[in-house]
């Protein structure tokens, strides 16, 4: 079948015409079973691969202590909360502080059986499920912190696979309820989650099924058993729906910075400093401030989006966690609100994991403007002052006992942090940042003039999830976002220059580029759009082949199949 979405561009970029076409799919079928987890192949065994079969416990808690796991063998059924025969694992964590007086993070990989019979090659199609039932010696409710899992699939060269909300079907502890038996939980494989670059191909005959936990608290003695049993990957038809929706709208030139990961609100995306010495401790005067601007072209986003600018000392240049567990960190946040803008001035020393709000300066600005340049400058170790792209301004005083807490080595990380559900996939376009009078000299990037993301400057790493990117360079010239709807099973670009015959075909814009230019990876941000930037490079010819006349005219559709080209 073909579903037809159709947008047509002129070189100025407007939008002039949409049309699509009718999605017929078979009714859906009874599930197949194409994974399923016996555990009869061999007794499992404590930290033990069993060959092509069986279990890995994974201890990454520091060294010095002895793995709290243990996993259960098949020949003592009665450690499975009644569960007999072969379907079915156990395994122990020991939530003893004595024992483990750290945060302990560890994780299972069930036997690495071949899926079979797995040959849908949509997401939706398939649904991982087991049993799981919690008991032993202390009850999981009681710990202080949380014991949490999360839990998916190792496939495509052990990548991981993670599945978004699969942790609220198994009740508000992360578990079932201490001692009340097994119980079913139920995943969708497209609600899963990767930070690799490729997606999860559900034909993958390597899949397997995996959990990982984190124990950040635990404060009660005890053994905590958990139980598996009836894993399964199954496959059905999915249910028919509607066909994607595109739309096409002209790229200005700049750095763009996508909310894309939906695990979270807080999680950040963005991009770091590669030097290490963007202290203003100790060389800022009156007379030389050390100064930090931000010139945002496109601030247009819901209410409460954020670009944080975060001074961190100590931390590695694309670290994403390095404000996060940083000892010490100044992060300067810029809002969109309803009825403007407004900034404020945080920080935290001494406080590895800690929360940097609760250190709040006396400055109040606020901006009826998000686009233009923000300043914040630095005239001696404490003094600074914020100021908006329409000229109002705050000022703060660091208390100068823990001025010396942000001296060099300092970083500093650009994230945008979507901050509730609506802020997934939304955006913020820079155009400049200029960092002036700090130890190493001047820094001054012009986004709109880049071709490429200038990587002696910044590190994209600070991305929680920046692969594929999060952060995209708009390079100056002709270039267009294409974003659609999804899901999108098997659909895929193509663009040609005319709908009128002639002798060009439909092609992707990489045949256009022919190794020399490409679009970026169609990317899914914040679980919303597919998004794709097209530079002049990937536009059609006039008569369709690559390196030919441009065309002043073409068009762009989603295809099932795709290209040929």
């Amino acid at each position: 079948m073909k579903i037809k979405r159709i947008l047509h561009y002129l070189a100025c970029g407007a939008v002039l015409t949409a049309g699509s076409a009718l999605l017929l799919t078979p009714n859906a079928s009874a599930q197949t079973v194409v994974w399923h987890d016996d555990f009869d192949q061999q007794p499992l065994g404590a930290n033990s691969v069993g060959g092509a079969y069986g279990a890995v416990a994974f201890n990454f808690t520091s060294s010095g202590y002895g793995d709290p796991m243990v996993i259960i063998t098949n020949d003592l059924p009665d450690k499975l909360d009644g569960y007999t025969g072969t379907n079915n694992c156990a395994f122990t964590f020991d939530t003893d502080t004595n024992d483990y007086p750290q945060a302990l993070n560890f994780g299972l990989e069930i036997n690495q059986i071949a899926a079979n019979g797995n040959t849908n090659t949509s997401l939706r199609a398939y649904t991982l499920s087991f049993d799981i039932a919690v008991s032993g010696g202390t009850d999981i409710s009681g710990i202080g912190g949380y014991v949490g899992p999360s839990f998916g699939l190792y496939g495509n060269g052990s990548g991981e696979y993670y599945g978004n909300g699969c942790q609220t079907n198994v009740g508000t502890s992360f578990f079932p309820a201490f001692g009340s038996g097994y119980q079913h939980v139920s995943v969708p494989l497209e609600s899963f989650s990767t930070a690799n670059a490729t997606l999860l191909n559900p034909t993958d005959p390597t899949m397997t099924f995996f959990m990982a936990f984190y124990m950040a608290g635990h404060t009660y003695p005890g053994t905590i058993e958990i139980d598996l049993a009836n894993i399964s990957i199954t496959m059905s038809n999915p249910p028919t729906l509607a066909p994607p929706t595109m739309n096409i709208v002209a790229a200005k030139p700049a750095l763009r910075v996508f909310g894309q990961d939906d695990t979270a609100t807080y999680n950040q995306e963005g991009f770091g400093t590669v030097d290490l010495n963007q202290s203003w401790v100790g060389v800022a005067t009156p007379a030389n401030p050390v100064r930090y601007s931000v010139t945002i072209a496109d601030f247009d986003t819901v209410d409460n989006y954020t670009l944080d600018v975060q001074f961190c000392q100590g931390a590695n240049p694309g670290d994403p966690y390095g404000v996060y567990f940083g000892t010490n960190a100044i992060v300067w946040n810029i809002t969109h609100q309803d009825s403007g803008f407004t900034t404020a001035v945080n920080w935290k020393t001494n406080a590895p994991t800690g929360n940097e709000s609760s250190n709040a300066l006396s400055l109040t600005t606020t901006s009826t403007n998000g686009r233009g340049t923000w300043t914040l400058f630095f005239t001696n170790n404490t003094d600074g002052t914020v100021v908006a792209p329409d000229g109002t301004s705050g000022s703060f005083s660091l208390d100068p006992t823990v001025a010396t807490n942000f001296a060099n080595p300092l970083t500093i990380d650009f994230g945008t942090a979507p901050n509730n559900a609506s802020g997934f996939g939304q955006f913020i376009d820079l155009s400049r940042i200029a960092i002036t009078n700090v130890i190493d000299g001047n820094e001054y990037d012009d986004f709109t003039q880049d071709e490429s993301l200038e990587t002696n400057l910044w590190n994209t790493g600070f991305s929680l999830n920046n692969n594929p990117p999060s952060v995209i360079q708009v390079p100056p010239g002709v270039n267009y976002w294409v974003n659609w709807t999804v899901p999108d099973d098997e659909f895929s670009l193509g663009t040609k220059a005319s709908l009128l015959g002639g002798t060009n075909l439909w092609f992707s814009p990489g045949y256009y580029g022919n190794g020399l230019f490409t679009n970026t990876t169609p990317t899914l941000m914040g679980g919303k759009l597919k998004w794709t930037l097209i530079p002049a490079g990937c536009l059609p010819t006039v008569d369709g082949t690559q390196g030919g006349t441009p065309s002043t005219t073409g068009f762009f559709q989603l295809m099932n199949p795709g290209p040929t080209q």
